[in-house]
C-alpha cells in the first residue's frame, strides 16, 4: 500500500476517470489519514521514545512526531524510576510559579510543563537522566509516489474510502458521499474492533479528538 497505489484506487477503481486531478486526491488520501489519527488511539498508533536529558539542562526537545503523550518514564543513574506525569503543570502556571527555571538550585526532574513542542523543568538537571516517552504520535504526510501509510494494509480500504468521500462531496454528490459515509464508518468499526482491545488489560481509549500535550 502505498500513495500511488492508493490515489490509483480512487481515481481508477472509484471515479473511473483517469484524468481527475491527482493533486486533489492526494490531500484527500492525507486528510482521511489525519482523521483517522486524531479520531483513535490503537496500537499502530503507538510509539516509544528513549533519550538522554543531560545534566544542567532546563529544557528538552520532545520528538517532532509527538500528538498525545500516555507516560513519561524518568531514570535516574541509580536506576530509579519515576512516572512524572504527577509532576506536570500547565504552561501558564507554570511560567507564574518558575519565571526564570535556570537561576533554580539543580536537582531532579520534578516539576515541568511543555511549550512549542519542547518540555520545560523548573529547574536545572543535577545529573544525566534517561527518558521514556509513551506516545501516540502524528501520521507521516505521504509525498512521495512509494511513501507508505502508518496504517494497516487490511484497512487499505478505509482510506481509499474517505478519500473518495471528500472527491464526491467536493463534486457535489452529496447523496453518493452519504452513502460512501457509511460503508466507511463500516469500516472504521472493523478496525476498531480489530485492533481496539488489548488482552491484557481491555479496551483502549479512543481520543475522541483530545489535544496533545
Amino acid at each position: 500500500m502505498t500513495l500511488a497505489s492508493l490515489r490509483n484506487r480512487v481515481i481508477v477503481d472509484k471515479l473511473d476517470d483517469e484524468e481527475y486531478d491527482t493533486e486533489v486526491v492526494d490531500n484527500f488520501i492525507n486528510d482521511t489519514i489525519n482523521d483517522i489519527f486524531s479520531e483513535y488511539e490503537l496500537p499502530f498508533m503507538e510509539k516509544i521514545y528513549s533519550g538522554v536529558v543531560p545534566t544542567g539542562v532546563t529544557m528538552f526537545s520532545m520528538p517532532t512526531d509527538v500528538s498525545v503523550i500516555q507516560s513519561q518514564i524518568i531514570t535516574g543513574p541509580d536506576g530509579s524510576q519515576t512516572n512524572i506525569e504527577k509532576y506536570f503543570i500547565p504552561f501558564r502556571e507554570f511560567n507564574k510559579r518558575y519565571q526564570t527555571p535556570g537561576d533554580n538550585a539543580a536537582g531532579p526532574i520534578t516539576w515541568w510543563t511543555s511549550y512549542n513542542g519542547k518540555m520545560i523543568l523548573a529547574r536545572p538537571t543535577d545529573q544525566d537522566y534517561t527518558m521514556d516517552i509513551f506516545y501516540i504520535k502524528s501520521p507521516t504526510p505521504l509525498l512521495g509516489e512509494n511513501d507508505v501509510p502508518d496504517i494497516p494494509d487490511q484497512f487499505e480500504e478505509l482510506i481509499v474510502l474517505g478519500a473518495y468521500k471528500r472527491v464526491l462531496s467536493r463534486e457535489g454528490d452529496n447523496d453518493i458521499a452519504a452513502i460512501v459515509e457509511n460503508e466507511y464508518n463500516r469500516r472504521a468499526l472493523q478496525m476498531v474492533n480489530r485492533y481496539g482491545y488489548r488482552f491484557s488489560n481491555g479496551p483502549i481509549r479512543m481520543k475522541n479528538r483530545q489535544v496533545g500535550r
